[in-house]
């Protein structure tokens, strides 16, 4: 009976292991940011709540009589850690199609109501159209009011002084502040410094009717952060244009994100051993005892 116990609990903890490890494979990104990083389907994914309201941040009445929109606006940022390969990947997922400002669902072909009002929404995030994450480590106590300033930034700078050479300009740099910005309120979206190759995934998609998420990935994460993000992360984000005239921008403040116990890959085929012999050593005594 001890056997057979101990060969149901190998086999229930195998199961375990093994599936563990499934979910710790790359993202597939598609444009819905929903669906690509969804933790009931992947318990990797964090994700950090923002707003369940669609329209949070300002915009003109025909807007709003209109049910139309800004893509500014943000629900969630979703992260999944890949420590196999080093990568993060991230998604921003807003209402609507990510930066498109009035919501019409065609970046780049304006409401003409938004451009009798001085307004702009320039297709591929151009103008002054940014959106940003940020990271920092967490160490210690986190202050909400004293957060630590974000390390890496990564996304499409709104000053295009600073953009990268991916999609739309796309960059991972270090932060970079303008004007001694002090937190909480980190300025990102025009404080990109030089861009670190090293640390090129991609912006996956211009986010369209088709692809309407923002989403992107960071190699080498642990080493551009100089730290191990399993122990915990601050992650904040930003977003918006001046140039949008009639909406306001939208802003994730500084949130911490606690050390994740995440097993080793050494450490889940060490267990598969130990978990496997237990399994053999139960059959093999099973037989000779017949």
């Amino acid at each position: 009976m001890i056997a057979r116990n101990v060969f149901r609990i190998a086999v229930v903890a195998f199961a375990l292991v093994s599936s563990r490890s499934a979910v710790a494979g790359p993202i597939t990104f598609t444009g819905n940011v929903a669906a690509d990083f969804n933790p009931a389907t992947n318990p990797s994914v964090v994700v950090i709540p923002h707003s369940d309201v669609p329209v949070h941040i300002a915009q003109p009445a025909w807007m709003t009589n209109s049910g139309l929109v800004s893509g500014w606006n943000i629900k969630d940022i979703r992260l999944d850690y890949n420590q196999a390969t080093d990568t993060m990947y991230v998604g921003v997922n807003t209402f609507g199609i990510a930066g498109n400002v009035d919501g019409n669902g065609t970046p780049g072909t304006p409401d003409p109501r938004l451009t009798a009002a001085g307004g702009s929404d320039p297709a591929n995030f151009g103008g002054d159209k940014g959106m940003a994450v940020g990271f920092a480590p967490l160490i210690g106590t986190f202050n909400p009011s004293a957060p630590p300033a974000p390390v890496i930034v990564a996304g499409v700078p709104g000053n295009k002084t600073e953009v990268g050479t991916g999609l739309d300009g796309f960059s991972v740099a270090k932060w970079n502040p303008v004007g001694g910005t002090a937190g909480p309120n980190y300025d990102l979206v025009t404080s990109f410094g030089k861009e670190i190759p090293s640390g090129m995934g991609n912006l996956a998609f211009d986010p369209s009717a088709q692809h309407p998420g923002f989403e992107f990935s960071i190699a080498h994460f642990s080493q551009l952060l100089g730290y191990n993000p399993l122990n915990g992360l601050v992650v904040s984000a930003q977003d918006g244009s001046v140039q949008s005239v009639v909406t306001g921008k939208d802003y994730v403040f500084s949130t911490p994100i606690e050390a994740q116990q995440i097993p080793e890959p050494a450490t889940c085929l060490i267990w598969a051993g130990v978990i496997g012999g237990l399994a053999w050593n139960y059959r093999r005594t099973r037989r000779s005892s017949r």
